[in-house]
């Protein structure tokens, strides 16, 4: 059974850990509990460590219009990043620091509590390492230097601080992590579903390390996480059911390692149908860009550049499975139309340009487009439960170190190829030079490894946007003009009465254009929010800004 937690959505909010979070309904907030009458019994305890809960980051697929991998249809909804502005004014991280206050008071209160069972102590314990641990992450990821602190009190209550140097930071959250990973269980009680697992505290730490470039912690983390047994990749035998990974009947698989719960109906993830595109309205969504789309492999296993069976004119066809599961396209069916993208005339409201929220691209996501649901009636009642962390995160994180640490380690490719095995796709190798899986050398397979990350977690997770900065590329990428789709129009007797006499030709001609997001070398770092050097003037701005 699922204990159901409570999204709270803030459209408007740029949050360093995304736009939403969840948390118990059958607990309280701490700020509506008396100090004196609290921490008293073990429920108290878990009360507390239950508020910390939403502060999971979830509705992460928004921040895919940060990177090369999409754009925002619904114009309006596009944050300043995902344009290349990095305004001080536009940064938050009160959330952040909400949510490691918070931790703080557990883990200063908890030895208060009286007779309570050693067990159940750690885990409080463990949850609420994990939380400071992942949030102090999540800032020096974003920030770089940043306010340390191990006080319940408020920031603002701490006259003259100053920001710790981000190594030093890192090294504290990460022993967090591993005090996390020794108290919590592998697996709780179904009553219990969501909480914080000893696999959780390993794969956090893994993505934590990677990110810092960390090879040997990042590959340790993740083989810890891996050798737990507890985890496994979704129709790992290829039976065709991966695009089922990313409806709701998934629910509790075995592949997720982190999760946010959903209720339908009542959490405001019920909405990424209606969010991210409803076909049959044509509402823009996230929208694929043409680097997307070309990233998926042909069914050989070859770079679409390389390839001897890919088709220009007809692009979807012998592609890597995982492209049809993430991008929807013209001709399409879904929801009971066929999905057009000629942007001639009003009667298909998908068409590029025909309205305001229409597709900047040409190409709509698929992802979670659950076909067992009617968009029309049940399509925002939609209880999916956020993933934050997939166990084919674990693998190729894992295959990344490796490969860093013992370049085309057999270890290397065992971890990437259970990935792509499971979608049907060729084993990548190094001994026979005459296949396009061949990697020949380390740099071969780090980039083939590079875009297993990108085509494995299109559009979700929020991965991409860092992934780009820590590989170097990001200058490389968000400067260049982004692409859609071709097309050329034609004058045709076909053509229908308000299309000018003309008919789309799609996949020739010339290609949909947008404008670069934009990228210097000190947007590596996000700005130090403006409010908090306000209030704080021993708070140094980041250089360039």
């Amino acid at each position: 059974m699922k204990k159901y937690y409570y999204y709270i959505f803030a459209i408007a909010a740029l949050m360093v850990t995304g736009f939403s979070s969840c948390t118990d309904l059958d607990r309280y907030p701490l700020e509506q509990l008396s100090d004196g009458s609290f921490w008293k019994t073990a429920n108290d305890a878990e009360m507390a460590v239950s508020d910390l809960y939403k502060y999971v980051p979830s509705y992460e697929q928004d921040d895919a219009i940060n990177s090369d991998d999409a754009r925002h249809g619904i114009k309006w909804a596009a944050g300043n990043v995902s344009k290349g502005i990095y305004g001080p004014q536009d940064m938050d991280w009160s959330g952040n620091y909400a949510c490691i206050r918070k931790a703080n008071l557990v883990l200063s209160k908890i030895d208060e509590i009286p007779n309570m069972d050693a067990d159940a102590k750690a885990k409080i314990i463990g949850q609420a390492k994990f939380f400071r641990a992942m949030e102090y992450f999540f800032l020096t990821r974003a920030f770089g230097d940043v306010p340390y602190t191990e006080s319940p009190l408020q920031l603002s209550d701490q006259a003259g601080i100053t920001r710790t140097p981000k190594a030093e930071v890192y090294t504290k959250f990460m022993a967090d992590f591993d005090e996390a990973a020794a108290n919590l269980p592998v697996e709780w009680e179904s009553s219990d579903y969501g909480r914080i697992t000893k696999g959780a505290a390993y794969a956090m730490k893994a993505r934590a390390a990677l990110n810092s470039n960390d090879w040997q912690t990042a590959a340790d983390a993740a083989k810890k996480c891996m050798d737990l047994n507890a985890y496994e990749l979704f129709d790992k035998e290829n039976t065709g059911k991966y695009a089922q990974m990313f409806w709701e009947g998934s629910d509790g698989c075995k592949e997720f390692v982190l999760v946010c719960p959903q209720k339908a109906g009542t959490d405001y993830a019920c909405w990424l149908l209606g969010w991210e595109a409803f076909p049959t309205m044509g509402w823009g969504g996230i929208d694929p860009t043409q680097s997307l789309v070309d990233a998926f492999e042909d069914i050989e296993g070859a770079p679409i550049s390389k390839s001897k069976i890919y088709d220009p004119k007809n692009p979807f066809a012998n592609r890597d499975p995982r492209c049809e599961v993430n991008i929807l396209h013209d001709g399409e069916q879904m929801y009971g139309k066929t999905i057009k993208v000629a942007p001639l005339h009003s009667s298909y409201p998908t068409g590029i340009g025909t309205h305001g929220d229409a597709t900047e691209t040409g190409y709509y996501q698929n992802k979670w487009l659950d076909p067992n649901l009617d968009p029309q009636s049940t399509g925002w009642d939609y209880g999916r439960d956020e993933v934050v962390i997939r166990y084919a995160e674990v693998l190729l994180t894992y295959a990344e170190a490796m490969n860093e640490l013992h370049p085309l380690s057999d270890e290397a490719f065992d971890a990437v190829n259970q990935v792509r095995a499971r979608v049907g796709m060729p084993a990548l190798q190094k001994t026979d030079p005459s296949k396009p899986t061949y990697c020949a050398d380390q740099e071969a397979l780090r980039q083939r490894i590079r875009n297993e990350r990108r085509v494995e977690f299109a559009l979700e997770c929020g991965l991409r946007q860092w992934d780009i900065r820590r590989w170097g590329i990001a200058k490389q990428v968000l400067n260049a003009p982004y692409y859609g789709i071709s097309y050329k129009l034609v004058d045709s007797p076909d053509a229908l009465p308000g299309d000018g006499g003309k008919i789309c030709i799609l996949y020739e001609g010339t290609p949909v254009v947008g404008t670069a997001n934009h990228y210097e070398d000190h947007n590596l770092l996000y700005p130090i929010p403006q409010a908090e050097i306000d209030l704080n003037p021993n708070l140094t701005q980041n250089p360039g800004y």
